[in-house]
């Protein structure tokens, strides 16, 4: 896996900044003291819903945060009746396993194919493979609005997938133990070998994301408890398969290294810092703000760089969302004192 890591000066340079904020970023997190145990268990628990909505939604799932929060709240009485409803019942166990006891765990793959057991536990579909590493191809592919396939990428044989994930595990341990690489650098191309072997049947995805939570957090970063990398990778998702693809169509050959893969995952983290500061003062000054849907808080996030805005401003700001939804919106944001309206009809604006 060090050929992945064969990158030009340029990208080597970008990659250092970004590490460079994010780990001055991870220092001063340490040493916060701005916000007491009781906002952070709300900021995580918030996370951790995003964090599973995102993730499940990624690869297919129609369920919104807000039914993801109402699913974990009823998890001992609900009915697992739908596909999404099951994956995002083994998501949030594995989630909450990961986050409970990443101090006691050790990468390795019988932990591996432990988490992707109980990732698929609640899914009687899955119950033939999972836990165990694919016993048929599995390559990656596109489908057009004809129905036409057309593969993406071959992922890893299914007679090679358990020498590949074994060293894998064992270049991930070595690289640590010899740390001539930064963990960051270490943790993001594991993540990537892990795709791209797609080690299992189905759950290659979800599960990706999930060890990078792990890892995340075994390498120091816990600030990811607070905030969802989850929720970030979906909001660029075409630039997220892009990066993956970039380095996946030259596997196995020379021309294969992992730079833009590595560049998305360090820019995305560092974005989460961001919004993470955001989240901070929120909570600090606008608790409930936290618990208002995505669209309403992107609204809100408008009026931190204008005074002022107008309906038609909003909704050139927000292109995929209709009119009469950012209308609802502001006349939501509105009556719940988050905005103050100005003026009538076609003149009226919107204030903080």
């Amino acid at each position: 896996m060090d050929r992945l890591l064969r990158l030009d000066y340029i990208t080597q340079t970008s990659i250092k900044g970004l590490i460079e904020k994010i780990d001055k970023y991870n220092r001063n997190w340490k040493r916060r003291d701005q916000l007491d145990p009781e906002q952070l268990r709300s900021l995580r628990k918030l996370a951790a819903i995003q964090s599973i909505g995102s993730s499940t939604r990624i690869e297919g799932s129609s369920l919104s945060d807000e039914e993801v929060a109402r699913l974990i709240e009823n998890m001992d009485i609900t009915q697992l009746v739908s596909r999404d409803q099951q994956e995002v019942a083994g998501y949030y166990r594995v989630l909450d396993i990961l986050q409970e006891q990443y101090e006691e765990l050790t990468l390795s793959e019988t932990l591996i194919k432990g988490l992707h057991n109980e990732l698929m536990r609640f899914s009687s579909k899955d119950n033939h493979h999972r836990g165990d590493y694919k016993k048929q191809s599995n390559r990656v592919v596109a489908t057009d609005e004809a129905g036409n396939e057309r593969t993406i990428f071959n992922t890893t044989s299914v007679l090679q997938t358990p020498d590949a994930m074994r060293k894998a595990v064992e270049w991930y341990d070595r690289s640590l133990e010899e740390g001539n690489r930064h963990p960051l650098i270490i943790v993001f191309t594991f993540v990537y070998e892990f795709l791209t072997i797609h080690p299992f049947q189905d759950g290659n995805g979800r599960l990706s994301r999930l060890l990078t939570n792990f890892l995340l957090l075994k390498a120091g970063y816990e600030f990811v408890l607070y905030h969802s990398i989850e929720q970030r990778i979906e909001d660029e998702k075409k630039a997220y398969y892009k990066a993956l693809m970039l380095a996946q169509r030259y596997r196995g050959k020379e021309e294969e290294e992992v730079g833009r893969w590595l560049f998305f995952m360090l820019n995305t983290m560092q974005k989460l810092t961001q919004k993470l500061d955001d989240d901070e003062v929120m909570i600090v000054e606008e608790p409930q703000a936290l618990y208002l849907n995505r669209r309403m808080r992107n609204v809100l996030d408008f009026f931190k760089r204008e005074d002022e805005l107008s309906v038609r401003e909003i909704d050139e700001l927000l292109p995929e969302i209709s009119r009469s939804t950012v209308k609802n919106d502001l006349s939501q944001l509105t009556k719940a004192g988050y905005l103050k309206r100005h003026g009538k009809g076609r003149g009226t604006v919107y204030t903080r």
